[in-house]
């Protein structure tokens, strides 16, 4: 359960730049903070049809197939006006947001290690010594 909810906190702070804040007052503040909570729930909420019709047609593979987060939330983006001023039949555009999260999905790979290049005390040492610039 842990790692499920870090995932989610990383996708908020690297995907959505929760700290790329659009004004400087409390409220802007708190208008994109409650934004951005508010776009990954209606993402989880929209994507759980695609999520079922990805499991069903990869039930047989090795690699299970998800919803691609950044593909779902820019279909999402584009058609936000259609979702909730009712331009178009809410189904058509349940239809049209389903196709698209079906369109590229992404693979979900689990129990794999990725071996990590340990750098030698050299490398280190003139990175630290020459490279890293702290910002305070």
């Amino acid at each position: 359960m842990r790692w499920g909810i870090e995932c989610i906190y990383g996708v908020i702070k690297e995907r959505l730049k929760i700290d790329n804040f659009t004004g400087k007052t409390v409220i802007s503040v708190k208008q994109d903070f409650y934004a951005t909570i508010f776009l990954i729930g209606l993402e989880s909420i929209l994507t759980q049809q695609a999520e079922m019709q990805l499991f069903d047609k990869s039930r047989q593979n090795q690699h299970r197939q998800i919803v691609n987060n950044m593909v779902s939330f820019n279909a999402i983006k584009n058609f936000l006006i259609e979702l909730f001023y009712h331009c178009s039949p809410i189904q058509k555009v349940m239809a049209t947001l389903t196709d698209w999260f079906i369109k590229d999905p992404t693979y979900l790979k689990r129990e794999r290690e990725v071996l990590r290049k340990k750098s030698s005390a050299r490398v280190s040492l003139n990175y630290y010594k020459r490279v890293y610039k702290p910002c305070f």
